[in-house]
């Protein structure tokens, strides 16, 4: 990769630069990350104040947004490169960010699980359905409910030993990131 970049279909690179130098993100191909956003917003530790004329409000998926307006689309991007780079520590305000995996590594842990559907309904319909679903999230209601299915994958029988090491590395990235909402009072967003 160069710059945070990655090769992707037909060898192009992804994002452009012209992206890459707004957002700063780090992109993967074709897969699933999960997210929880910090609240430096609402608890008062935003390192800069937000570009002039812009109201901000938390959107459901617990991360921070304008309000509505007839701006720019200058004024936009402005909003963007700050919530991104400068708004707080947290790049793009993303307190943890775990990649799940790549579609085929999502439907492998989904096709193990269905195995026993019955004890993972809430993985198997919001988290696991899509290798590559996005811009959903687990409202922080469900997040206990959530939790017990993670419990319950630490005793799943896998078919082989290298699904049960992926089903591993998942249940401990899904277990952080539900600890991580409730500690903040956020979803975890897809």
């Amino acid at each position: 990769t160069r710059a945070g970049r990655v090769s992707c279909q037909f060898g192009r690179l992804w994002p452009p630069a012209s992206v890459s130098s707004i957002v700063g993100r780090h992109f993967t191909c074709m897969g699933l990350d999960a997210v929880v956003y910090c609240d430096c917003c609402e608890k008062g530790r935003l390192l800069e104040p937000p570009p002039l004329g812009a109201s901000l409000r938390v959107a459901p998926d617990g991360s921070i947004e304008r309000e509505p307006d007839a701006e720019s689309l200058e004024a936009d991007l402005a909003f963007d490169q700050w919530r991104e780079q400068s708004a707080c520590e947290h790049a793009g305000g993303v307190l943890l960010h775990h990649y799940l995996g790549n579609i085929s590594l999502i439907g492998s842990l989904r096709s193990e699980l269905q195995r026993e559907a019955e004890r993972f309904p809430l993985l198997l319909t919001r988290v696991l359905y899509s290798g590559t679903h996005a811009g959903d999230y687990l409202a922080l209601d469900i997040i206990p409910a959530l939790q017990r299915e993670l419990e319950s994958l630490a005793v799943f029988r896998c078919s082989t030993q290298e699904a049960a090491g992926f089903i591993a590395e998942f249940r401990a990235q899904m277990s952080s990131l539900a600890a991580t909402a409730l500690s903040v009072g956020k979803p975890i967003t897809f």
